[in-house]
């Protein structure tokens, strides 16, 4: 800021703002009338100050870029089918590639065959350190994504059972070199089931911290440090320190300031989780707009929620952006919805040129304080986690899926009642655009009965309940 522009201003602080304000007010209260809670038990203010901001220090992104990459999601059960896909989309705008790979069936020769060296995420239904060790001998350049506690949480089982799947976690990280295999935590389940931003990032620094314990106890965290050869390459390079970082896969959330902070708040907290067990640990976020809000009803409108979506994430410092089509949940996979999905970014990065500053919202006193608030209460969260055993003990215990339903619940009751309000759907609907009798698949949860261990977490849009009621009008 040029202060030359105000010399002639006399500076007014916070006391004199709030002063104003509730003289203003004309006797009303000040916190009734003007404070805004929220779901995550923080008060939004009327204003923020200088006076008050927090200094805060956000550690730098992994490439220690500006730059932020347009990935696209590639289901890849024909790896042919797949591999045409992939070399086409890089070829129309995506600069990666996130394979879902459902089974060992799928090869991955035929999968990766001539792909560039591009920005290849690779994630399995199934964990097969085997299958894995090709993909390597193939593509040594790819990142692994594969995390056995998301596992348990989003399906109430193992991959195979704890200790088998501890073990190949331990060869995951310690058999490889640089990133192709890294600590994966994937967070999406807990805001697409409900969670709030607050319990989003303290069970993030809950399930990461289950993850350090044990290669700390296993004496392999210095997969993690560099050694003397590293640290001096590192002198003269901007490469990270091991070559090893977190990578968290993330859904993003509807709270436009909220969301910037939440992206935010995740380097903190694995930066701070790092330091206790004296490692530089570093992340890199890759962000999905969540299905959470997004309704059949005026569907188009979609298109509008992921667009915010993936600009909070930006801003807030995401790596990694992959939108997900207006139709995702209701319409088979077609080229029309991908291409709008894949434009939306492309626009967001060649036009609205959301890439050449990678702190946008550094020194917003309103963001700052949200950050700094979230990653708090966070904390309080994650501290009561351990006092009770840890992550995965309390989702045997049931804990962590009662709190996300207790919440998931209070927003649908808030969505039900018009106090949570989705435009097209509970307001404003859209008479042109009716709804279907049958969509292409099926649009709602559906529950698969079996035997699991603990009770899967499931992700649910809060809009279902509202269309199935008008489906059975039609």
């Amino acid at each position: 800021m040029n202060k030359e522009l105000f010399k002639d201003f006399d500076t007014v602080s916070e006391a004199q703002w709030k002063q104003k304000i509730q003289f203003d007010l004309k006797g009303a209260e000040y916190n009734d009338t003007l404070l805004t809670a929220t779901r995550e038990g923080i008060n939004v203010k009327p204003f923020y100050h200088r006076d008050s901001a927090p200094e805060l220090h956000i550690p730098n992104r992994s490439s220690q870029t500006n730059d932020w990459y347009i990935s696209q999601r590639v289901y890849a059960g024909n790896a042919i089918a797949a591999n045409k896909k992939a070399l086409d989309i890089l070829h129309r705008g995506s600069e990666g590639i996130i394979f879902n790979i459902p089974n060992k069936e799928v090869d991955p020769l035929v999968l990766l065959k001539n792909l560039p060296r591009v920005g290849i995420q690779i994630h399995t239904q199934f964990f097969d350190m085997d299958y894995l060790k090709s993909i390597h001998e193939i593509a040594p350049h790819a990142y692994v994504h594969v995390d056995i506690i998301h596992q348990l949480v989003a399906e109430g089982n193992w991959f195979k059972n704890k200790d088998q799947d501890y073990k190949n976690f331990d060869s995951l990280i310690t058999d490889f070199n640089g990133s192709f295999s890294n600590i994966t935590v994937n967070t999406s389940t807990y805001q697409q089931a409900g969670a709030t931003i607050t319990q989003e990032l303290a069970y993030f620094t809950a399930h990461l911290n289950e993850y350090l314990n044990h290669l700390n106890n296993a004496e392999n965290l210095s997969a993690f440090k560099e050694s003397t050869d590293a640290a001096v390459h590192r002198k003269h390079s901007r490469s990270s320190k091991a070559g090893k970082r977190v990578n968290i896969d993330t859904a993003i959330g509807s709270n436009y300031f909220f969301e910037i902070a939440k992206y935010r708040a995740y380097r903190i907290l694995t930066k701070t989780l790092g330091d206790v067990y004296a490692i530089d640990l570093g992340c890199y976020i890759t962000a999905t707009p969540g299905l959470r809000n997004k309704s059949l009803m005026d569907y188009n409108v979609n298109l509008l929620r992921t667009t915010t979506e993936c600009m909070s994430a930006i801003l807030g410092g995401a790596d990694t952006l992959c939108n997900i089509p207006y139709d995702t949940f209701f319409n088979k996979e077609n080229e029309f919805g991908d291409r709008i999905a894949r434009n939306q970014l492309i626009i967001l990065k060649d036009e609205a040129y959301l890439n050449k500053i990678g702190n946008a919202s550094d020194g917003s006193y309103y963001i700052d304080t949200i950050t700094k608030q979230l990653v708090e209460k966070s904390l309080e969260i994650f501290k009561d986690i351990e006092k009770t055993g840890g992550f995965v003990q309390s989702l045997f215990e049931g804990t962590i899926q009662r709190k996300i339903k207790e919440s998931a619940r209070q927003e649908q009751e808030d969505f039900n009642t018009g106090k949570r309000v989705l435009i097209g759907a509970n307001k404003y609907p859209n008479a042109a655009q009716p709804l279907q009798k049958e969509y292409e698949i099926l649009p709602f949860v559906k529950v698969n009965p079996r035997k699991t261990l603990v009770q899967p977490v499931v992700a649910r849009r809060i809009t279902e309940e509202l269309e199935k009621n008008e489906i059975k009008k039609l």
